[in-house]
Parts: structure tokens; sequence; C-alpha cells
């Protein structure tokens, strides 16, 4: 028997609840993500693992093991292992393939579980009937199925958690090899290009409500991640002074993937842009290296959490009564009314608090800044991916129809 199980903490809750699980029941859902999320039972396991001086994880269940997978130290370093809020998404998806595959096991032609291993009666067969399911069941936004983003990402936690079962020898075969390919394409990413007269229709429009203006400025301006600005406290704000040109200038540290950090610039107006948002929350407006506290804060002073944040900057930027809004919103009623066909699907614009993201970028390469550059600033690991976010605007920019400007055969048309 576990640690777990003599806690009480949420092996009871999974064993007895897994149907109220997959309902609305969202207080539900979070006590037992949040159990899953303490690592106050950390020790106990690994003292269970080497009971015997050799690790034998065949004594844990099924949650026990996402428990522990969720958990892996890969690193001594804390700040190199994974994240809270990346662990908080794996055990989401985890527990959302367990209780799918619980809750249907004759669609998945599994048998009786009773107390033995789900995940030991996984075969080949299991994993692309699951695929399958993911691909058409209506668990995406509007009760449609996910997009191809989504299934990748979830695909790759689960494939990466069936492996951490193999090298653990809780199970026997490598059944994290049948996964079929879900690789993401241009023509799956959604459309998150944003033009800087859109930004600034946005900002305008926003420009009496320091909250939402404030945060609207900080993430166009600087191309900060919602995660990134969660966590960014008032110490991590500097004003410094450059010796060359005699000027000074407002720095942001934020912690990015991997707990990399970097500095963003704020301009002076967005500094005050920030100021104005601390006024209307009520909150101190002086720097200093020693206060530790969140520099944006819900009305109740605590931190953002990053998909409350999330949520909070999507509704306004998606309920502004500005024009490309109210065109975005159009599409997206036609194509709910199944008027939208084919390749009219891609107009629709996916407009997120990462759209910002992109526009930062986008923006940027317009004032002729320097990809690498641009990289470096967005925090990411390699060219590629910074231009997934400049391809559109690229292709357009240097498309090979502008050399026919003065071309003649244009010229007598």
């Amino acid at each position: 028997m576990s640690s777990l199980n003599k806690n009480g903490k949420f092996i009871m809750h999974i064993e007895n609840s897994s149907t109220k699980l997959q309902s609305s029941d969202l207080n539900k859902k979070n006590e037992i993500v949040k159990s899953l999320l303490d690592k106050t039972y950390l020790n106990d396991f690994y003292l269970q693992i080497f009971e015997n001086d050799y690790a034998d994880y065949t004594k844990f269940n099924d949650i026990e093991m996402i428990y522990l997978y969720v958990h892996e130290e890969k690193d001594q370093d804390d700040d190199k292992n994974t994240q809270e809020n990346t662990k908080r998404e794996y055990v989401r998806d985890l527990l959302q393939a367990y209780l799918t595959f619980r809750n249907y096991k004759e669609l998945f032609n599994l048998p009786y579980i009773g107390g033995d291993s789900l995940f030991r009666l996984i075969k080949e067969k299991q994993i692309r009937q699951y695929q399958n399911w993911l691909k058409t069941a209506p668990l995406g936004k509007g009760n449609k199925p996910y997009s191809i983003a989504t299934i990748s990402k979830k695909t790759t936690v689960l494939k990466s958690f069936l492996h951490y079962l193999y090298r653990k020898k809780y199970i026997k075969e490598p059944i994290h090899e049948a996964f079929i390919s879900a690789k993401v394409g241009k023509k799956d990413r959604p459309n998150r290009d944003i033009t800087k007269e859109e930004v600034i229709q946005l900002l305008d429009h926003y420009k009496n409500q320091p909250i939402i203006h404030g945060l609207l400025a900080v993430l166009i301006t600087t191309g900060a991640r919602i995660e990134e600005i969660c966590t960014v406290n008032i110490s991590d704000i500097t004003l410094e002074k450059n010796e060359r040109t005699e000027e000074y200038h407002y720095w942001m540290e934020v912690t990015g993937k991997g707990n990399k950090k970097r500095t963003l610039l704020i301009h002076d107006n967005v500094f005050e842009a920030i100021v104005r948002f601390r006024k209307r929350r009520r909150l101190d407006t002086v720097l200093s290296p020693t206060d530790h506290s969140p520099l944006f804060t819900t009305p109740k002073g605590i931190a953002y959490r990053p998909k409350n944040l999330s949520m909070f900057i999507n509704k306004h930027i998606n309920n502004a009564d500005v024009p490309f809004v109210q065109v975005n919103n159009m599409l997206k009623e036609q194509d709910a009314a199944g008027i939208l066909k084919g390749k009219d699907k891609n107009k629709i614009r996916s407009l997120t608090p990462h759209t910002l993201r992109h526009g930062f970028a986008i923006i940027s390469a317009e004032n002729d800044s320097d990809v690498y550059r641009i990289m470096q600033t967005l925090g990411h690991e390699n060219l590629e991916t910074t231009m997934i976010y400049l391809e559109n605007k690229q292709s357009k920019t240097h498309n090979v129809g502008h050399a026919w400007k003065n071309n003649d055969v244009l010229l007598h048309i």
C-alpha cells in the first residue's frame, strides 16, 4: 500500500468518482489535480521505490505512476526540472486519458479492470482506437473535435508517459511506439496574424480601462508569454542607465520555458500603463529590488493564474467593438451555421493573448528587426519557430510579384 493510499488524498476520489470527473464538476477535478501536484508525498514514494535496494515500480497503481511521472526529477537543480504550470497540463491530459479508457472500456475492448492496472492492459490496438477517438470526440471548443495542435500535444504527453512506464518496467511492452504521427502542419496552425493598425484599434478601444489596457500594452510591446507575466514580481523591474546614450530604460526580467530567464525592454509609456494598472488595483507603484510581490494581480491582490489571465484577456479581445474583431466574430458565426467551406475557414483568426506575441514578432520585423534578435527576445530555441510567426507576413513582403512594379508589361495594362 502506498503513502498516497495511507493519506487518502486522491486515490479514493479517482476510484469512486471517475464519472463525475468527466462531467462539469470542476471543483472535484481541481481537487484531484491539486492532490496530484502536491510534492509532499515524493520522498515517501522514493523510499518505497528503493525499499529493496533496487528500483521497483510494480507496487504502485496507475494514478500513483502519473504522480511519479509528473514529479520525476531530471536535475538536482529544481529550476531545471518541469515547472508547475507544465505539470498541471500533464496531470490534466493524463487524467483525461486514464478516465477515458476507464469509463469507456467497451469502446476500447478492455476487460473489467477491478484492482488491476489499466495501462498494463493497453495494447497497440487500444492506442490506435484512442487516437481515432481523440480525433473525432466533441471535446474541443463549442463541442467540436480538438484541433490537430491540441491532439498533437495530448498525444505527445501520453506517448511520453507510456514510454516512462516501459522504462520503469511498470509495463512490459513498448506500446508508446504504436502511436502514429500527429504532426502539426501549416494548414493545421491557427491564424494568429495581427497588424499594427489592428493592435492600435485594440489599445485605443481600452485606453480608459487601465486593467486590460495595461496588460495588452505589456504583451504587445514585449512579446512575453502569459505564463511569464503571471510570475513577474516588482523586483523584476529595474531602471538602468545606458552609459553610451545616457538614456534610462526600464527592464523586466521574465522566466520562460525551461526556466530560462531573459530581459525585456519596457518603454516609458508602457511603464506608465503598468503604473495605472497598479493604481487601479490600489497597489504600491514604487520600484524596489526587495519587493517580491506580483507585478500584476487579481482584484484580491494575488498573482494571476495563467489560465485565468488568458481567459480574462481573451474575453476582452473578442468582445472589443472594433472592426477586425467584429469581422472575425461574424466569420465564426458563419462557420457555426455551416456557411463557411474549405479555404474560407482559414480566414477565421484565433484572437487570443498569444496573438499579441505573434503581433510583436510581425511588427518587429516590419521595423527591420533582425529575425535572430526577434527569436532571442521571444525566448524561442530556434529560428524555425520564430519563422512560423512571420511566415504569412514574410511571404507577402518578399513575394516576387513586387518585382513587377515598374515592368513594361504591367505599365501597358
